[in-house]
């Protein structure tokens, strides 16, 4: 759960091609990303944008992909529909036909979707140690954090909206977070293990002599290869065999 400030911006869903196999990655609109090579915990430590973080971030959710194929539905294309800078244009396949028949062309402005474990490690690193608080005002730890379930959603308009996607299977956070909302309908799929396998996955397959456990638990051999981790992707990006 983080709050952060709407930027508006266009995204497109790209297809990326990995061996023969098509998975969904995010083709982001911004392209302010940072030239040096960055890892991710630089990133958090000297950045107040996780633009940086999006070609690993594209690498993950076509690894979510290949782990669990037709889990991740694109929702870009929803009449109507606006999603912010920081938005991936990607949710959950149930909650994404909830959200496209509650939406049902009406304008909606989205400014935060499905996370990654990277993104989620820069945002909660703000939040901890009190960075950037005009972008991010809270944040949960990486693995636990609803937006990297795929079932999460920010909207501003929450009290526009509260009727309409709760009636679409959507559940208001409250007053916490009041611009959250957690799809819990028919067909609901967590991705939060599955996300953190994900990174596992690719790191060992680039780190074959530094090997870590692929639980799908976020632990503390896991942390700090994230923290490692280049925020311009892995030499040896996703693959679905």
């Amino acid at each position: 759960m983080t709050s952060m400030r709407p930027t508006p911006t266009v995204l497109v869903l790209a297809t990326l091609v990995v061996r023969g196999i098509a998975a969904p990655a995010v083709a982001w609109a911004d392209d302010d990303v940072g030239a040096a090579a960055l890892s991710v915990d630089e990133v958090a430590r000297t950045q107040c944008s996780a633009a940086a973080v999006r070609p690993l971030s594209d690498q993950l959710l076509a690894e979510v992909a290949c782990l669990r194929p037709g889990v991740l539905a694109p929702i870009d294309d929803i009449p109507g529909v606006e999603l912010g800078i920081n938005a991936a244009p990607l949710l959950d396949a149930a909650a994404a036909r909830a959200l496209r028949a509650a939406a049902d062309g009406s304008p909606l402005w989205i400014y935060s979707t499905t996370r990654t474990l990277a993104q989620q490690y820069v945002y909660h690193h703000w939040y901890r140690h009190r960075r950037c608080p005009s972008v991010v005002t809270l944040a949960a730890p990486p693995g636990r954090s609803n937006h990297e379930s795929g079932l999460a959603i920010d909207v501003p308009e929450y009290a526009a909206w509260k009727a309409r996607l709760g009636a679409a299977g959507f559940r208001w956070l409250g007053r916490r977070d009041r611009v959250h909302f957690d799809y819990r309908g028919r067909g609901a799929v967590d991705l939060r293990r599955l996300s953190v396998r994900a990174f596992q996955r690719l790191w060992n397959r680039n780190h074959p002599d530094d090997r870590i456990r692929e639980h799908g638990r976020w632990d503390t051999a896991t942390a700090r290869r994230l923290a490692r981790a280049p925020a311009d992707g892995f030499a040896q990006g996703p693959t679905c065999r």
